[in-house]
């Protein structure tokens, strides 16, 4: 009987610190239910529906500038070869010209400005690599078609 009334003077003496237990973790959950609400809330509107338009955004960018397809069927990526050829038919105008001593301008009337661009072509080049490389970093993918 001795052990009943000591396990029972233990139980009584433990029932405060039992609800101290119980409140504490009631004021944890008090505290922070709206907050754990709002982390909820805005991790199923990311996961569940936020994402989905941004990716249907994305899309609907990617169909309407389709730059892959640009770069791959427009006539960007030819810029180099032909400015070489370009350059090389004006260099040869330029020295038959000279040759028989007429001014290529009088051959080709538009030869400066021609010139002019096969010059800046190089720059030019650089300029839409380097235009491609922000776009496919601003969107997310990598796609250097000229590496």
């Amino acid at each position: 009987m001795n052990t009943n009334k000591t396990v029972l003077s233990i139980v009584d003496k433990l029932k405060p610190a039992k609800e101290a237990v119980k409140l504490s973790a009631l004021s944890d959950i008090e505290d922070n239910l709206d907050r754990f609400q709002y982390a909820e809330d805005d991790a199923s509107w990311l996961a569940y529906e936020w994402v989905d338009m941004i990716i249907d955004a994305f899309d609907r960018v990617k169909s309407e500038h389709n730059l892959d397809d640009f770069i791959i069927n427009g006539n960007v990526r030819d810029l180099n070869e032909v400015t070489e050829i370009m350059r090389n038919a004006l260099q040869d105008l330029e020295v038959k010209s000279e040759e028989l001593g007429i001014d290529p301008s009088d051959v080709f009337a538009d030869y400066e400005d021609l010139k002019s661009r096969v010059d800046r072509a190089e720059q030019l080049e650089q300029d839409a690599i380097e235009a491609n490389r922000l776009l496919t970093d601003k969107l997310g993918y990598y796609n250097n078609f000229w590496e």
